[in-house]
């Protein structure tokens, strides 16, 4: 990513040794059928609600206490899952969560789902992802996972992140730790679904062609061989 890029030079790495290629990714891996979507928000006891899903280790950077803070203001239709734990000896951020959750009183709107192999299949079941790392991400790659599965999203504006997302064309910008600008694009996604399924599907077509993986591959050949010349 350029953030990346910008953070090698001013590390002291030579701008003329860098090329930008993004990940790769396959779309197909992305797509899931309304019946499967149907099912496991009915599994997640979740069928009448407006999901917010975050995606990534339970961290601080990460945010998802951002996220918490944010819920208790949206409407009771909305609820989250946390997807993902705790790594790196972060068991004491798990516990402030919960601590936090039992001070909002929103413990039945909000549910921790650990770490999951059914990404794509839960992103589907979302109706919004929400991206809240307080610290500038590299890249952001669930970022791309949300838009490729058709679900909007919003991101912290910072890093790599910025690189993916276009405010209101293609996804959602929030100031990296304000929960208030979170709680507000929560309630225009809730409110006015026409808007957010517009935004997620212009996502879904720009990453699948933007992020297609043999797209990438063929960028990285082309820089391979302008090397070997």
């Amino acid at each position: 990513s350029q953030a990346s890029k910008k953070a090698f030079i001013e590390a002291g790495g030579k701008a003329d040794k860098v090329e930008i290629v993004y990940n790769g990714f396959d779309p197909q891996k992305y797509i899931s059928s309304e019946t499967e979507t149907q099912r496991i928000r009915k599994k997640l006891e979740l069928e009448d609600k407006f999901i917010v899903g975050h995606f990534s280790r339970l961290a601080p950077w990460k945010g998802q206490h951002i996220l918490i803070e944010a819920l208790a203001k949206c409407p009771p239709e909305v609820a989250v899952i946390l997807v993902g734990d705790a790594l790196f000896g972060e068991q004491d951020y798990v516990k402030q969560l919960h601590q936090q959750i039992d001070k909002l009183q929103l413990q039945n709107r909000i549910k921790f789902l650990g770490f999951r192999n059914d990404i794509p299949l839960l992103m589907s079941a979302c109706n919004l992802v929400a991206h809240t790392s307080t610290s500038p991400e590299p890249f952001g790659r669930v970022i791309v996972e949300a838009m490729l599965s058709g679900t909007p999203v919003v991101a912290a504006a910072a890093g790599g992140a910025v690189e993916l997302v276009e405010s209101g064309i293609n996804g959602f910008l929030a100031t990296p730790g304000n929960p208030q600008e979170l709680t507000e694009i929560i309630k225009t996604c809730f409110q006015n679904k026409q808007k957010a399924d517009t935004i997620a599907q212009e996502a879904q077509n720009s990453a699948s062609q933007r992020f297609q993986v043999a797209n990438i591959n063929q960028q990285i050949a082309q820089l391979l061989k302008q090397l070997s010349m």
